[in-house]
């Protein structure tokens, strides 16, 4: 037994030094969802509680309380208190436990969304919008590349989740008025679902979408035939009822071959795209199929979160007394970095500084950055977009439902 404990131990320590010389990297990579992924199946252990959104600290960003999507850096303003419209913004993955599905409060992924998920993320949005930003009971990081039963099963349960918050947030928040949808990593998957199930099918709600960014969750082209047909990629920087998706890879790199650019939602079931054509949305022109110079970009947020092999750590922003959570947000990096969309991937040089490539190193896979290296261009363009959509709207007059 100790013999096949240490011949184990040697084969991880000899793929880990072949990862560190930059050989098998992509293999490395897979190896590590592979020693992530819970021993136990979906029904064994999950015993989780139910979120009531209608509390307030069901919430990781909310209007009414400070928290981190509140923060801005030296020149900003937090607009959530005179914005025009709302953001309804599902975090990525952070739970790394040995379940399929983390609680709403587990305190190790409340670190993570409290901290960085909301100061680097939800940030980029209080200037065109209030933040509403649920907790859910999420999958556990390796779900999404599961074509098993428990990854899947995971997947349904998060999704219950964000459509009773998504509805909670419509019927005791919204009154009426337009709102942004965004995702990043999983919560791009479940957005991509609310908008087919819950939000498309209801004129009285889509009717005030201005725009779904679904970033870091690859979408499709082939899906607006199909599941989002009453919905188009966004056509430029002030278009509306339109979806903007990217997902970040260094130049050079192969995209497909990372298992984080697989999953996603087409017409009421879970699916991979595998070599389908996707919305590459370059976040510096708003347009598809671009390329555009480091000058288009308005401001990279040098705020990061390192995730690899049950460690995490942030940095980049000043925390305060209570670990996770931030009281101010660094200085922008302007002109940081240009952008190309090529077969529908967001490729961009790479990066000089560590805390836009933490969480994949090697692999050529920026996923934890998709917003920090494009922070301040995704802010004016919301900004742009909010308001292009009601001064298109003269008679405008939100209503409650």
């Amino acid at each position: 037994m100790m013999k096949r404990i240490l011949t184990g131990l040697v084969a991880v320590a000899v793929v880990a030094v072949l990862a560190g010389a930059g050989v098998l990297v992509a293999k490395f990579d897979e190896f590590k969802w592979y020693l992530s992924s819970p021993r136990v199946h979906y029904g064994d252990m999950e015993r989780t509680t139910l979120p009531v959104y209608f509390f307030e600290e069901q919430w990781a960003a909310h209007p009414a309380r400070k928290d981190g999507a509140d923060l801005v850096p030296a020149g900003f303003t937090d607009n959530q208190a005179t914005a025009k419209a709302d953001v309804f913004f599902v975090h990525g993955t952070a739970y790394f436990g040995d379940k399929w599905i983390g609680e709403a409060h587990d305190a190790d992924a409340k670190t993570i969304i409290n901290g960085p998920l909301m100061a680097m993320d939800a940030s980029a949005f209080n200037g065109c919008c209030r933040v509403f930003a649920p907790r859910y009971r999420m999958a556990q990081f390796s779900a999404i590349e599961q074509t098993t039963g428990d990854g899947r099963n995971a997947l349904e349960l998060a999704y219950t989740d964000i459509v009773r918050a998504f509805d909670s947030y419509i019927m005791e928040s919204n009154g009426g008025r337009p709102f942004v949808l965004v995702g990043h990593d999983q919560g791009a998957i479940l957005v991509q679902r609310l908008m087919d199930l819950r939000i498309t099918p209801d004129t009285r709600i889509s009717e005030r979408l201005v725009a779904a960014y679904l970033i870091g969750g690859g979408i499709a082209l082939n899906r607006f035939q199909g599941s989002f047909k009453r919905l188009h990629p966004c056509a430029t920087s002030t278009d509306s009822f339109c979806v903007v998706a990217w997902e970040t890879f260094v130049e050079g790199t192969d995209p497909r071959a990372h298992p984080n650019a697989t999953e996603a939602w087409d017409t009421r079931a879970w699916t991979f795209l595998n070599e389908e054509a996707r919305v590459c949305t370059n976040p510096l022109t708003w347009t598809m199929d671009a390329t555009a110079p480091a000058s288009a970009n308005l401001g990279a947020l040098p705020v990061g979160v390192d995730i690899g092999l049950g460690i995490n750590r942030m940095m980049g922003a000043i925390p305060t007394a209570n670990v996770g959570h931030y009281k101010a947000l660094p200085e922008l990096k302007q002109a940081y970095t240009g952008a190309t969309c090529k077969d529908g991937f967001l490729m961009v040089p790479k990066p000089k500084d560590s805390v836009f490539t933490y969480g994949w190193r090697g692999t050529g896979n920026l996923h934890l950055s998709d917003i920090t290296l494009f922070w301040a261009n995704i802010r004016q363009n919301t900004i742009e977009r909010v308001e292009a959509f009601v001064n298109d709207r003269p008679a405008y007059n939100p209503r409650a439902l």
